[in-house]
């Protein structure tokens, strides 16, 4: 696996099982993570916007415990350009609220990731 393999997986883990900390470690210096409602957070902000998000999410009638945050289908990854790509569709488990990823990503960690959200906020 390459370095740059691992930062994703452990990226969309994070996500997945609700792990900010786990998540924020995958990412490098630059990160930036792009929100259509909330717009552009800094790594150093993306902490606090991921639990804000979870908390929503958990408002919502979120996962019951023991289950993952998040769902993933349609991954799709790639690192045959420069920074690698990835694409992926998400939902909260237990709910309606879902949409897309693209997150970019190289040997350093997760550069960025801009999501759409198909349904309304919870």
């Amino acid at each position: 696996m390459t370095k740059a393999r691992h930062h994703i997986d452990t990226y969309l883990e994070g996500w997945r099982l609700g792990d900010g900390n786990m998540s924020l470690g995958a990412t490098a210096p630059e990160f930036f993570y792009d929100d259509p409602n909330t717009g552009r957070i800094s790594r150093k902000d993306f902490l606090r916007f991921f639990e804000d998000f979870r908390s929503a999410v958990d408002d919502g009638k979120g996962p019951a415990s023991g289950e993952p945050f998040l769902t993933y289908t349609d991954v799709v990854i790639t690192e045959n350009s420069v920074p690698h790509k990835a694409w992926c569709w998400w939902q909260a488990t237990g709910t309606d609220f879902q949409g897309s990823a693209l997150i970019y990503f190289g040997d350093h960690g997760v550069i960025s990731e801009k999501i759409a959200y198909f349904s309304r906020l919870p």
